[in-house]
């Protein structure tokens, strides 16, 4: 499964921060926006694995969208 998330970044060459709005717990830091990049990636994929519980062979994941009255 493939995910897209956005990444808002700050800063300038040699000083960028990024935070991701979907996920507002990450934070990320780098030199480069490649380096940030990079560590979003990462810091996105530990988030998954530290959230989901672990799941058996039978499980089926399906993601569903819910409209919610304003």
């Amino acid at each position: 499964m493939t995910r897209k998330y956005s990444l808002v970044i700050e800063g300038a060459a040699g000083g960028y921060s990024a935070y991701v709005p979907e996920l507002p717990s990450i934070l990320v830091t780098g030199n480069t926006k490649q380096e940030l990049t990079a560590r979003a990636v990462e810091a996105i994929g530990v988030y998954w694995e530290t959230i989901r519980p672990p799941q058996s062979a039978t499980t089926d994941l399906h993601e569903v969208e819910v409209e919610l009255p304003d």
